[in-house]
């Protein structure tokens, strides 16, 4: 490996930023510095720059029936979904169903929602492809139901739900509204949205900017807004508009989408030359990503060794992989959604996720390959 090079395959926690979008952003910082709130020439020439990176988002994701809040991301996106629904439509119910290997920024949200507000919500388990089973949502479906919230993609097991076939059974059912967390899917997966009623996701996971992203809603839907004050976004969001932010985060949307399939096609080589190592050697590894899962993660556990101190090695040579998602690997040694996929503690406090971009190449993996082979055999548990 050249000296000075990192091999970064964290990518599901963030991405390196684009160097078209952080031009677009510098030059929208320049251009369009003026606050769209404001009715003067400038204000206005802001404000229609927002617009355009508005429909240019519902253009590139083909929902031009939808409208786009702008955010600071998708933990944002999922609270004023979640919150936003709960406290709006209480008057109609107060069940909520979802599954449990969310992302902690739905988790913890709905957590609240139980223990402040008197929400009670109906966490569907997985099973080992890290899927719900369709007959458990249809059975947990009451007359109290008002909201559905379930991701497209797993953060860490790369795990697809069948968003489509979901919405079609909660069309069935008017009053209750479907949040779907599209953060590891969009600009990535073919995944038809046609029927959520909400959708979340985050630039800085397609090679946009932290600090941005964007909640997709129904027109007819309305939302408690979490931050009250100037009534920007349709007053779901008050504080002065990031214009740059947002016309970022568009670039950043329909870069990925052109690339997608190109894309798609270059990550699926990467994921096969890993599957094909780690599969080949039962003795040190166990795969826990599901084979019809996002080939932009994959997941595994150590059997031998201590995860912990093989992303360390890892890392110490320069290759960036985790050992759970970026919002537990710091807090906890035991993934949460492997353990709920295979009720396996040993295996859930020793996985390593590798997740791919577009920047990444054979070379890397090969690389990967040789330095996992390497620290199998020299390096010793702590």
């Amino acid at each position: 490996m050249e000296e000075n090079k990192i091999i970064y395959l964290d990518n599901a926690s963030t991405t390196k930023v684009n160097d078209k979008v952080l031009q677009a952003y510098i030059d929208a910082k320049k251009n369009f510095f003026a606050n769209p709130s404001s009715i003067h020439v400038e204000g206005v020439r802001a404000q229609r720059a927002l617009d355009e990176a508005r429909n240019s988002i519902l253009f590139s994701l083909k929902l031009k029936d939808k409208e786009v809040i702008f955010l600071s991301g998708a933990t944002e996106g999922n609270a004023l979904a979640l919150k936003g629904v709960a406290n709006r439509y209480k008057n109609r119910g107060n069940h909520i169903i979802t599954s449990n290997v969310e992302h902690p920024s739905v988790l913890k949200n709905l957590e609240q929602l139980e223990k402040n507000d008197g929400f009670k919500v109906t966490y569907l388990p997985v099973n080992e492809e890290g899927k719900i089973n369709l007959d458990d949502l249809q059975n947990a479906i009451t007359k109290d139901t008002i909201l559905v919230s379930l991701m497209a993609v797993n953060n860490e097991s790369g795990a697809i739900n069948d968003i489509r076939k979901i919405g079609l059974i909660l069309k069935e059912y008017p009053k209750i509204i479907f949040h779907v967390d599209a953060t590891q899917a969009i600009g990535k997966e073919n995944i038809d949205y046609q029927n959520a009623d909400l959708i979340t996701f985050s630039g800085h996971k397609i090679h946009g900017l932290n600090g941005t992203g964007a909640l997709i809603k129904n027109k007819n839907i309305e939302l408690y807004p979490l931050i009250d004050g100037g009534g920007q976004e349709n007053n779901y969001r008050s504080g002065t508009n990031d214009v740059a932010g947002a016309i970022s985060l568009a670039l950043a949307l329909k870069i990925a989408l052109d690339e997608q399939k190109e894309t798609q096609n270059h990550v699926a080589l990467l994921y096969k030359e890993l599957y094909q190592y780690i599969d080949s050697n039962k003795e040190e590894y166990i795969i826990n990503s599901p084979k019809d899962g996002s080939k932009f993660i994959f997941n595994f556990s150590l059997l031998k060794k201590k995860a912990s101190v093989v992303v360390e090695a890892l890392s110490n040579n320069k290759i960036m992989v985790s050992s759970t998602s970026a919002c537990h690997s710091k807090k906890e040694n035991k993934s949460e959604i492997i353990y709920r996929m295979f009720n396996d503690e040993s295996r859930a406090r020793n996985t390593i996720r590798v997740s791919f971009s577009n920047k990444n190449n054979l070379e890397e993996i090969n690389e990967l390959i040789s330095e996992l082979e390497r620290i199998t055999k020299e390096v010793k548990n702590r």
